[in-house]
Formats: C-alpha cells, sequence, structure tokens
C-alpha cells in the first residue's frame, strides 16, 4: 500500500507501508522516567486508531510515556530530507486532547500537511474538519476555533504546521532527561580516540567524515547529541565504527535501548521514533552519509 504524498524540491514521492507495529514496551523493561511516569506503554481508545491509521500511511508509531493521566506518543516518517512528525498527548481512555503535526521538505509542503490533517482529522475532530480543510486549502495559515478546540496553522511553505488543542485540555508534564555522561568527560574520551574537540567541548570531528555535536547542562549530563558519517560509498562503515565508539563513551538508563533500536533499524531506510523517552532519528543518504540524533524533546506544544 502507498500513501502519503510528500514533496520534495522537485520530486514528487511516496512513502510506502511499514510493517511496524506501535511501540510498546514489557512489563520487564518498564523504566521510570519520573514519579509515576514510564516509558513507553500502549495505546487504547482514539490514540490507538490514530497510530493505527498513519502506520497504514506510511509512518512509524512509538510511545514516548504514560501515566495515570495519560499518554505521550508520536508518528515519524522521513525520506530524502523530508519528514512528517506527528506528536500527540492522549487521555487513559485514548481521547486524542492535544496534537502537532510538522512538516518539512525543501519545496513547498502543503499538500503533504493536508493529507495528513485530514487523516488525522477524521480520528481526532471529524466535525472541525471540513472547515479546517478550507482554511488550509485557501489560506496561508493563522489561528481560529471550531466545536473541538482551537487551531494554529501555518500552511504554506517549506516546513508547515498544524497545532491543535482541545477546549479545556490540560497538558502533560514532560519529564526533563539526561545522559549520565557530561560534555566534558564525553569530549575527553573522544579526544583520547584520536578525535579533534572543540575549546567549548561541544564538537568533535576525525577524518574521513566523522563529526559529533552534543550539548547538556553544566550541573548534568548530555540531552542533546548528533553523529554525523559521511563518509561516500563507505558510510555504512564509517557509522558503524562511530557508533561503536560514541555508545562506548556513554552512560544513562537510555543508552542500552537506543543501542538495541539502532540495531534492529540499520535496513538503509531513515527511521525516527521515541525510545526510553528520548526522540531518536536516524537519517540514512545511502553513499552519502548516516546521521544520529538524539535528544530530549523537552516541550511539546504551545498555543497563544
Amino acid at each position: 500500500m502507498l500513501a502519503v504524498l510528500l514533496v520534495g524540491g522537485a520530486a514528487t514521492f511516496f512513502l510506502g507501508r511499514r510493517d511496524a507495529p506501535t511501540a510498546a514496551v514489557s512489563p520487564d523493561s518498564v523504566q521510570t522516567l519520573a514519579d509515576g511516569v514510564s516509558v513507553g506503554g500502549t495505546t487504547t481508545g482514539a490514540a490507538k486508531t490514530l497510530a493505527d491509521t498513519l502506520t497504514a500511511r506510511g509512518l512509524e508509531c512509538s510511545v514516548r510515556f504514560t501515566s495515570a493521566n495519560g499518554g505521550h506518543a508520536g508518528c515519524f516518517a522521513a525520506v530524502n530530507g523530508a519528514s512528517v512528525a506527528v506528536v500527540y498527548q492522549y487521555q487513559p481512555d485514548g481521547a486524542v486532547n492535544a496534537l502537532t503535526i510538522n512538516v518539512e521538505a525543501k519545496g513547498e509542503t502543503a499538500p503533504t500537511l493536508q493529507a495528513v490533517t485530514a487523516a488525522v482529522g477524521q480520528v481526532v475532530f471529524p466535525k472541525d474538519l471540513p472547515g479546517l480543510m478550507s482554511t488550509l486549502r485557501n489560506s496561508w495559515g493563522g489561528a481560529l476555533e471550531a466545536s473541538w478546540g482551537k487551531y494554529e496553522i501555518v500552511g504554506r511553505g517549506a516546513k508547515t504546521v498544524l497545532n491543535a488543542e482541545k477546549f479545556g485540555n490540560k497538558q502533560l508534564a514532560i519529564p526533563s532527561l539526561h545522559l549520565d555522561t557530561t560534555e566534558t568527560e564525553f569530549a575527553d574520551a573522544l579526544t583520547a580516540d584520536g578525535y579533534t574537540c572543540a575549546a567549548d567541548h561541544q564538537t568533535c570531528q576525525r577524518k574521513p567524515g566523522l563529526a559529533l555535536k552534543f550539548s547538556g547542562p553544566d550541573d548534568g549530563g548530555l540531552t542533546y547529541l548528533v553523529t554525523t558519517a559521511a563518509a561516500g560509498a563507505e558510510t555504512g562503515k564509517a557509522f558503524e565504527e562511530l557508533r561503536g565508539t560514541v555508545f562506548g563513551h556513554l552512560r544513562g538508563a537510555a543508552v542500552a535501548p537506543v543501542q538495541e533500536w539502532i540495531g534492529r533499524n540499520l535496513d538503509g531506510r531513515s527511521h525516527i521514533a521515541y525510545v526510553a523517552g528520548w526522540r531518536v532519528s536516524l537519517e540514512v543518504s545511502p553513499a552519502k552519509q548516516t546521521r544520529l540524533t538524539l535528544f530530549n524533546e523537552w516541550f511539546f506544544l504551545q498555543m497563544t
């Protein structure tokens, strides 16, 4: 099955169906992110229907965290530099009460935003969908309110966005995450491995084509990490070398789950998911570069 139209520059292409179920965490591997908040979990009701709907259109869905008050999940796709992200929060019964859709590419992304909004709206806000689609097709965006809730739209350009929040919603708090390895510790370890690191301990590189960017608070571990292997035809081999080096120096509860996730997704395609509470992306440009991004997504949705 082919679905979800993405438009990037002059190229138009489709994402095929991904045979990946909504992510869940088995009871014996559940980790605690904060008081009463656990990694992963399962979806039910409209939250599950939304994940199933988007999975059928080529996105990969995963649950970031769950608690007694509900959960936080996302569905993602990335192909040839274009990406779609649908991130949402839901109540214990699965009712979706806030979401954001982000589409990015090199060219106009309005058709993709409209297609994704139509699929999402049929599940979450069907009564508001006709008016919302009319706005998306006929304007550059703005803010509006309807029976389900309020909406903010950026409807044209290389980056298009739909933010939506149900009336009366109280968003779930986002847990603060960090690795146990600090900037300085990581940079020192990489320097010992032959990398050249900047004085601020936030960037390191080594030829051919291996580069890292990372950051974290002064009093804590890393919250952001990007590793890039750009070595042409040898990209895959270079990324494996970089991966071994990087994860040999990282400490924290997320390290093993992220390593496992990478191992399961080295199939030559790009993937994005929530893993151990972190947002992780593996961007693959065959024969060009492979980039891994790991970061603590500390905010969700800001409505005016």
